[in-house]
């Protein structure tokens, strides 16, 4: 089983975070063979950026995704930017229902989460967001389990950070589109 998945948005969203927190949760708590590599432009802040994470049962030959099976959008330009190589009848798409209002018909498969929404008015704080899309993503591909993504949470953010990340990770995994 090798599973690819790409992460893509804007510089200050997390988006490196959410693959690190992947890569860990897979590799550390379950015992999978993990890759995680990142990208972004020289601007960091508000540029494009992308991570991606490939989890498999068998040692990862490659560590880069040539077709993801899941794709995250935090951001329209990001979106654009990083959708190659999807496969519209199979990859699961998740895109932050707020940014990203342009997603092709041919797609099957698009979860619009409300994520930056959801951080903001239930959690208070927008910087949330990727947590909140990484519990819809947990819950809705079940690529690592919802407690092996609390305890990465728990193991790699700081205790000031983490009641709100906990609370953030909870609207994403009871997010029912």
């Amino acid at each position: 089983m090798r599973k690819e998945i790409k992460l893509a948005g804007f510089g200050g969203q997390g988006i490196i975070l959410m693959g690190v927190f992947l890569a860990h949760a897979a590799g550390y708590f379950e015992g999978k063979e993990v890759a995680q590599t990142q990208s972004y432009g020289p601007e960091a802040r508000g540029g494009a950026c992308r991570a991606e994470v490939v989890i498999s049962d068998e040692q990862i030959d490659y560590i880069k995704t040539l077709n993801p099976d899941i794709f995250v959008a935090m951001s329209q330009p990001a979106f654009d930017k990083y959708v190659f190589g999807i496969n519209p009848e199979t990859t699961e798409v998740f895109v932050d229902q707020d940014l990203v209002a342009k997603v092709p018909e041919e797609i099957k498969h698009v979860h619009r989460i409300p994520a930056t929404k959801l951080a903001e008015e239930m959690c208070g704080n927008k910087m949330a967001a990727n947590t909140v899309m990484l519990g819809a993503l947990v819950k809705n591909t079940n690529i690592v389990s919802a407690d092996t993504i609390k305890a990465t949470l728990s193991k790699q953010l700081p205790a000031k950070l983490q009641e709100l990340n906990f609370k953030a990770l909870d609207y994403g995994l009871n997010y029912c589109e």
